[in-house]
């Protein structure tokens, strides 16, 4: 019996919905393979390449960004503050909240985790020719469109 999943009927929700949980855990897992064999946790990743995108951003908005409590993001923060890699300032426009910033170092470690997320989605996706990897942007891209239409808020 071969482990590769009949394409589901245009009316099968159920299964593509069981497609897309089976394609994200595959994913995560062979990512996240190649991240450990750096010695990096996906949440440092995810977070560090956050603040590229997102320089000086809130704590708050940053967790909501990566869809964890602020509680969740304190002791990734604080370990990316005692490597020197970032720096927790305080938001002058709410004293109560703090902004969080690469240090030069937190740029460069970000720039080489770009580059191996550029490698390992490379490697994942190998298997796709340029017009598959396109079509499969533009379902996804739909998925997601579809799907905030229930949800208020970006939950990525």
């Amino acid at each position: 019996m071969s482990s590769r999943a009949e394409p589901p009927a245009d009316d099968d929700a159920v299964r593509l919905g069981q497609l897309l949980g089976s394609a994200w855990r595959t994913f995560s897992r062979l990512g996240q393979a190649q991240f450990a064999e750096s010695r990096l946790s996906a949440a440092r990743v995810r977070l560090l390449l956050a603040l590229v995108a997102a320089p000086s951003s809130r704590m708050g908005d940053l967790a909501a960004q990566l869809g964890v409590t602020a509680r969740a993001l304190t002791p990734i923060t604080d370990a990316l503050e005692s490597e020197g890699l970032a720096v927790r300032v305080v938001d002058p426009a709410d004293r109560r909240a703090f902004r969080l910033r690469l240090t030069e170092a937190g740029t460069a470690q970000a720039e080489r985790l770009g580059a191996l997320q550029a490698e390992i989605s490379d490697r994942i996706f190998g298997g796709l020719g340029g017009p598959q990897r396109r079509q499969l942007a533009r379902l996804l891209t739909a998925f997601l469109d579809s799907a905030k239409l229930d949800q208020p808020g970006d939950p990525c």
